[in-house]
């Protein structure tokens, strides 16, 4: 099963991974079979925020199947923040591979990137590595680094280099997907969840700026600006889902983002007759957090942030997007509703009204 759209890299990777089926299992007939207990783990995940919070899942059962392992986590620079607190791994390595960088182009500074992350893994001389993706390129980067045991889904080609390739299923949620990929550890999770851990420092941070900024209890975040424009959802719509929430709930309402987001916040303000307080591009990813876990309510679109908020605790509404499969993507958590229009549509047909529906059935439980 390959999750590639286009039917060239389907059969590119299919031809691929019939000629290395073939030239490779002659020496995985003959490996011999390890019951070692893994000494030094790598978990990667390298693209998305809200993939990264779902990855979190995997650690506490790991590190309690493991208590004397060194376990790190290799995760991009944006990502940092939600998990280099975390008291189950040792380290987190980051690593900002080009492949995932919209900013990023060309073919030299891909090579040169799995180079760099082949090197990585090979100094720090992993026995074991999982990639929580099932991404050609860290597959192979952990065979070249001759990482003892690889653990990975053959979703996108070079299933043959991996030790152990865990079959891809389907239907599963996303947190469900990361703790299957321990199974070859011998590691069984029966229910699996995410929690986020924050610095004292955090939350210092971001009390001063709802101080310097005059954010007061109780207060609704509200995060509109989507990484991908599928998921969007119209600016008017928004805003008078801000005016219920600041006439109807009595909720000062805080908007974030990046600084990127600050027109389309811009242009909600301007539809809106209520007054809100702008955060976009004020916080790193840590402080955020902290700021979504003194929410009485978070409402936003299928983002990072919304997986945050629930991960935190926080009572979430989310706009989600039929491009993606609710089943599988939505955060897990009794504290999360989702306004869905269903399968393969986007949120156009999706009212100002059936949020604020959502909303009061939300603060009601």
């Amino acid at each position: 099963m390959y999750v590639y759209k286009k039917m060239i890299y389907r059969v590119l990777f299919g031809f691929l991974d019939i000629i290395g089926g073939v030239l490779f299992s002659p020496v995985k007939f003959f490996r011999r079979e390890e019951r070692l207990k893994p000494e030094r783990i790598l978990l990667i995940r390298l693209d998305h925020i809200g993939d990264v919070v779902a990855a979190t899942s995997v650690l506490e059962p790991l590190r309690k199947a493991f208590p004397r392992a060194v376990i790190d986590f290799m995760v991009p620079s944006w990502s940092k923040d939600i998990i280099k607190e975390d008291p189950f791994i040792n380290e987190h390595i980051v690593f900002d591979a080009p492949w995932f960088d919209r900013k990023c182009n060309g073919i030299a500074k891909g090579i040169k990137g799995f180079f760099d992350m082949a090197k990585l893994l090979k100094d720090r001389q992993y026995d074991t590595v999982i990639d929580l993706r099932g991404d050609f390129r860290h597959i192979a980067a952990m065979f070249v680094a001759r990482a003892d045991k690889r653990i990975s889904y053959g979703i996108t080609g070079g299933g043959f280099l991996l030790t152990d390739k865990v079959p891809y299923e389907g239907t599963m949620h996303e947190t469900d997907r990361n703790t299957a990929l321990l199974k070859p550890l011998g590691v069984k999770c029966e229910a699996s969840g995410v929690k986020l851990h924050l610095s004292r420092g955090e939350f210092h941070r971001a009390d001063s700026l709802k101080k310097e900024t005059g954010v007061k209890d109780p207060y609704a975040v509200v995060h509109v600006v989507p990484g991908h424009s599928a998921k969007a959802w119209d600016a008017s719509r928004f805003s008078e889902v801000v005016e219920y929430l600041s006439k109807e709930k009595a909720l000062q309402v805080v908007a974030v983002g990046s600084g990127d987001d600050k027109e389309f916040i811009r242009s909600i303000k301007i539809n809106s007759s209520v007054e809100f307080v702008d955060l976009s591009g004020k916080t790193s990813l840590g402080t955020l957090a902290a700021i979504l876990k003194g929410a009485s309510l978070f409402v936003g679109v299928d983002s990072g942030p919304s997986h945050i908020a629930v991960a935190v605790g926080t009572l979430a509404v989310i706009l989600f997007s039929g491009t993606n499969d609710p089943f599988q993507w939505v955060p897990k958590g009794d504290n999360v509703k989702i306004v869905f229009p269903g399968e393969n549509k986007d949120l156009s047909s999706v009212s100002s009204e059936d949020v604020c529906k959502n909303i009061d059935e939300a603060v009601r439980v």
